[in-house]
């Protein structure tokens, strides 16, 4: 059995959500819980944010080290909250994972800035690395073994080849050894069919951070448990490798409190950092005509562009199989430029307008939809055209693609059916017997 020799092991380890199985769903619900509590005090905010996680589906009886771990690991892990004097403020993650529904991308930021020393980690542990050398960016050490001279064959790794060959072994985390060693070793392992400790226990660690690359459209898991690269990612991770974001502030000679007190700074270091290394990627992105618009798929635009054009096309089968080809015809799509409001223009079987805002989710798993949030031109919209405007919450996950429409959301809120919350526009928060779910229609091309 393969063993990291002594003098090169250190084992490095994070915090792990109790909620990872449902990871997607929690934190999609939590953005909207931190947001709509956004500036309150720390003790109301506790108060409060301890009674919105005890509203999560399946949490009503937690205990209240339950309750205590899920704030204590979304604040530590996610970095989607910090204080600031006497309050608690959602910070621009959270803010923009309850605006847009983009969990790919909120993953994508969250590994982008995964280090070690990092923020995630109590003092001490943080201190114990700092003085071991150890500077280690998971996300970098990938990219780097995309972008080596292994063959397309052997380009995969399993979560024990990570554990013990990259993620303990102070070759890698301390003295940065060139990726071509690493690879050798493992690829002489996999020749000689030497095997790993596999315990869930010893390669938890290496495997949430694979999952995590999974979760942020990096790679794809397969039934053997081998993890490839994906091709639509393969352009981001060229570019990351020059560009990967570095926490510098923390230094040897620092006390606990010293390092405690670098906190708010790694927040904000997740925050600002993961946001300007997507942000300079795209705008790299815009400069090359010969590279296509899958390598930004983890983009809100792109996203909702996805949805948009899938929307336009169930309208236009819609009307098709009803024996309407020529109101088919009329069905348009709202370039953003003309701010109206909504997305696609379609028509009903009587020929009046359907006036449809798309909100499209990309998931790993099935997305909960009970929330939404509406840009102020959204809800103006959503006012002025009452039971013409619809929102159609298009889901598309590696299992399913799903289609729920709501009709007249604004009616819904006088009719006291929907919750509103006023925030930059409106969150809505709804229940199934506020929407109807169709079939998605699509072409077979």
């Amino acid at each position: 059995m393969y063993e990291v020799p002594k003098k090169f092991y250190q084992r490095l380890h994070h915090p792990r959500p109790r909620f990872k199985k449902n990871i997607e769903n929690v934190l999609g619900y939590m953005s909207f819980a931190i947001v709509e509590l956004d500036g309150q005090k720390k003790d109301i905010f506790k108060e409060n944010i301890s009674k919105a996680i005890k509203d999560y589906p399946g949490n009503a009886n937690a205990a209240l080290d339950t309750v205590s771990n899920w704030r204590t690991e979304i604040t530590a892990l996610f970095s989607m909250m910090k204080n600031y004097d006497d309050h608690v403020i959602a910070t621009n993650l959270c803010k923009d994972l309850a605006d847009t529904a983009n969990l790919r991308e909120f993953f994508l930021r969250f590994i982008s800035t995964f280090q070690h020393p990092g923020g995630f980690l109590k003092n001490y542990k943080i201190k114990e690395i700092i003085d071991a050398n150890i500077v280690f960016r998971p996300l970098l050490w990938l990219s780097n073994f995309l972008t080596s001279s292994i063959t397309e064959e052997n380009l995969y790794i399993t979560d024990v080849e990570f554990c013990h060959c990259v993620l303990n072994d102070l070759r890698v985390t301390r003295d940065h050894e060139d990726v071509s060693l690493t690879i050798g070793r493992i690829l002489t392992n996999r020749e000689y069919k030497v095997a790993y400790d596999a315990k869930g226990d010893t390669k938890r660690y290496s495997q949430d951070i694979l999952d995590y690359c999974v979760l942020a459209g990096l790679m794809l898991k397969d039934y053997e448990g081998k993890y490839f690269f994906r091709e639509d990612a393969r352009e981001f991770l060229t570019y990351f490798k020059d560009h990967a974001p570095l926490f510098t502030n923390y230094q040897k000679e620092q006390s606990l409190q010293e390092i405690g007190a670098l906190r708010p700074l790694w927040i904000d270091f997740v925050n600002d950092s993961s946001k300007a290394v997507l942000l300079s990627f795209e705008k790299e992105i815009s400069k090359k005509s010969h590279i296509t618009s899958d390598a930004l798929a983890f983009s809100t635009k792109q996203i909702g562009d996805e949805g948009e054009a899938l929307t336009l096309a169930h309208e236009k089968i819609w009307l098709i199989k009803n024996g309407l080809p020529k109101l088919a015809d009329l069905v348009s799509h709202m370039p953003t430029r003309f701010a109206v409001g909504y997305d696609v223009l379609s028509r009903e079987l009587d020929a009046t307008m359907r006036h449809i805002e798309v909100k499209t989710t990309v998931s790993q798993k099935n997305f909960t939809v009970n929330r939404i949030h509406l840009t102020p031109n959204e809800w103006s919209a959503a006012e002025s055209h009452r039971d013409r405007y619809f929102i159609y919450r298009l889901q598309l996950s590696d299992e399913s693609c799903s289609l729920w429409i709501i009709q007249d959301p604004v009616g819904l809120y006088k009719q006291d059916r929907i919750r509103m919350v006023p925030r930059n526009g409106a969150d809505i928060f709804f229940d199934e017997s506020c929407y109807t779910q169709v079939e998605l229609l699509r072409t077979h091309e």
